[in-house]
């Protein structure tokens, strides 16, 4: 079940393994980028993503200034874990 009430953990493992290509099941990104969130600091980050989406999840190659931005998303995630 998916949840609005995401830690920093959760969010930054989502989107560590969007990048590494190992979502756990098709739509879990989609599902992130989606899904409004309560915890503050996921809030941000997670609109971000939205916005790089269209970027970095699309046919073919993804952008790599996109792909950049979003590990340094993942960096900013891990900071606060």
């Amino acid at each position: 079940m998916w949840t609005g009430d995401m830690s920093i953990e959760q969010a930054a493992q989502i989107v560590e393994r969007f990048l590494d290509r190992s979502s756990l099941y098709p739509q879990e990104w989609h599902d992130f980028v989606e899904t409004p969130q309560r915890n503050g600091a996921v809030v941000s980050l997670r609109k971000s993503c939205y916005q790089l989406d269209p970027l970095v999840n699309k046919p073919g190659s993804p952008d790599a200034s996109a792909v950049a931005e979003l590990r340094q998303i993942l960096t900013v995630l891990r900071s606060q874990t």
